[in-house]
């Protein structure tokens, strides 16, 4: 079975910080993207041959766009620093659809989500689908600071944003992520998902 190759543009681009770009795609024909679960990603592909998957962070219900960010890496192969560079508003490129090997997976009475830098984007789109679904969840958001965080203030301004906890090195010692605190009481119900 051959994989599904969508052409798309970037419809939006925002630099959350020096080293993080969020991305919107659009489908060039302004119709609805294929839909996605929360957890799922796509490949980018960035030219050259070069492929690079990223997870999809907006929310499953809105196909409108594909929402993304990508972290610059100072040791990148080439695909976080393309994305950085060569993605402006308006580029086309050649994706994916989305695939998922990260999902939620139903029966839990309380999820709790953990992203630790970049690894908040699938969190996001988990605490998304949890939250139209009416289910218990907390997401931790770890990272060295604020400043060189993605997300921060989108994170602040959701409709989940009671559900959100940010921990960062700089807060100091009671900000930073306490898992005996956070598992406390946990039991088989409980879903922990965890992407750094």
């Amino acid at each position: 079975m051959s994989e599904e190759l969508l052409n798309v543009l970037v419809k939006k681009r925002e630099l959350h910080t020096d080293s993080v770009v969020v991305l919107e795609l659009a489908a060039m024909n302004g119709e609805a993207l294929p839909s996605f679960e929360a957890g799922a990603h796509i490949d980018l592909h960035l030219g050259d041959g070069l492929i690079r998957q990223y997870s999809l962070c907006g929310d499953p219900a809105d196909t409108s766009v594909y929402r993304l960010g990508v972290l610059k890496d100072p040791d990148s192969r080439g695909g976080s620093e393309a994305v950085h560079l060569n993605l402006l508003e308006g580029t086309e490129l050649t994706i994916s659809s989305p695939r998922n090997y990260f999902p939620l997976i139903a029966g839990a009475t309380r999820s709790i989500l953990i992203g630790g830098g970049i690894g908040i984007t699938p969190m996001i789109s988990m605490a998304h689908a949890l939250s139209a679904e009416k289910q218990a969840f907390e997401l931790h958001y770890c990272g060295r600071s604020r400043e060189t965080s993605g997300f921060v203030d989108e994170l602040g301004t959701v409709s989940f944003s009671s559900n959100v906890t940010l921990h960062f090195d700089t807060d100091g010692d009671d900000a930073k992520l306490n898992l005996d605190a956070i598992l406390k009481g946990v039991d088989a119900k409980t879903h922990l998902y965890v992407c750094t």
